[in-house]
């Protein structure tokens, strides 16, 4: 059987894909949509219709399209995302995402001065980006980071 071509309506937002696409990953809610288990509201053209945020289900079917999340630098919606991929029921994308998350907490969190530094006289001081003594030790000479 050839694969069919599939109009979506996804919050007012149409998207042309492959029903193929659609039911890449078995099981999904995604799938289940798509493959008549679960029951969609088609509009008088026969476009499907899913009540869902439009502008973020592009990556859903990127995703769907490529197996890879890829999204603009500096993306900021990455929750809101989450939450589509959670919705579609695409539990690797899911995990992809707070991996993400993740690391841009690790990255948010206040850095320290790099590199060796060395007082006049015996004394250490660490400082943040601000210059604000976070730790002072007198007696050593040099300080690695």
């Amino acid at each position: 059987m050839a694969d069919r071509v599939i109009k979506v309506n996804v919050g007012g937002m149409v998207y042309t894909t492959t029903k193929s696409t659609l039911t890449k990953i078995h099981g999904s809610n995604i799938w289940r949509i798509f493959t008549g288990d679960v029951k969609c509201l088609k509009d008088e053209r026969g476009t499907y219709f899913l009540d869902r945020d439009g502008p973020v289900f592009r990556f859903i079917l990127n995703y769907l399209r490529s197996s890879k999340l890829i999204t603009p630098q500096g993306y900021r919606e990455l929750h809101l995302l989450r939450e589509e991929a959670d919705y579609y029921g695409l539990d690797e994308l899911v995990a992809e995402i707070n991996k993400i998350l993740a690391s841009r907490r690790r990255k948010n969190r206040k850095r320290f001065r790099k590199g060796i530094s060395r007082s006049l006289g015996s004394e250490i001081n660490i400082c943040d980006e601000s210059g604000s003594v976070l730790f002072s030790d007198d007696s050593s000479e040099w300080f690695y980071d």
